[in-house]
């Protein structure tokens, strides 16, 4: 659904789903989910602040997908680097953003480790790749995924990548369908952290509940950090 089709929650109800959101097991995680939805418009137009001030600035995609964000990325940065693992995906990518002059595809997933991983597409990929291809992911546990034959894709160090990267960052996107959370662990570490100026993240506890625990430790040193500005509530 479109950010701006999704109105904010009334307040009342808010207080409601942030109180259920602390139930135990998957009832929370309902509720939890509910409210970073409702909250959609209210991240998309921090997003969109974020741009403003990216003018001639670097941009990092992680998880581009088709390109979306990352058109919009190119329509103010200087240079936008989008990093997309599957093969498919990537090269419908590299078409889509063709004429833009200032994005670099990276094919690999932004990881914690270089090397080669397996990447898990949905099911009906193959009837339906340009939908399919926004749940694939590397982590076999997350629900929806057709586990019967995954494939084999580049992985690449991502904390180490942006060691090497030159200059600052302005906004860095993150779906990565659950690997966010080992990388936003080992990313926080990183002295590089202090160069990025905006991290929107979307988090998948709802597809992958084991994840739950480490993605509310992540939100609560997230909420308190001052460089980078971390969103979280990214869908």
């Amino acid at each position: 659904m479109p950010a701006d089709d999704f109105a904010a929650i009334p307040p009342g109800r808010a207080l409601r789903y942030r109180l259920l959101s602390h139930l135990p097991g998957r009832h929370g995680l309902h509720y939890a989910t509910k409210l970073r939805r409702g909250r959609r418009n209210e991240t998309r137009r921090a997003f969109e602040g974020a741009l403003a001030g990216a003018a001639g600035g670097t941009c990092i995609d992680l998880g581009a997908n088709l390109g979306e964000m990352t058109r919009r990325m190119s329509a103010v940065a200087g240079r936008v680097f989008a990093f997309e693992p599957d093969p498919w995906t990537a090269e419908r990518l590299r078409e889509n953003t063709a004429a833009l002059g200032n994005v670099e595809v990276i094919e690999a997933a932004a990881g914690v480790s270089e090397g080669r991983v397996e990447l898990f597409r949905s099911h009906g990929f193959e009837q339906n790749p340009a939908q399919r291809s926004l749940s694939s992911s590397v982590l076999a546990s997350k629900r929806n995924l057709d586990r019967s034959a995954p494939i084999t894709v580049r992985q690449v160090d991502f904390p180490r990548w942006l060691e090497d990267l030159d200059g600052e960052v302005a906004v860095l996107k993150i779906d990565i369908e659950g690997a966010e959370v080992a990388l936003l662990e080992r990313l926080f570490e990183a002295p590089a952290l202090q160069r990025i100026a905006h991290i929107f993240v979307e988090t998948h506890e709802s597809r992958v509940p084991e994840l739950a625990r480490r993605t509310e430790a992540l939100r609560r040193r997230a909420a308190g950090m001052t460089r980078p500005a971390v969103n979280m509530d990214w869908e």
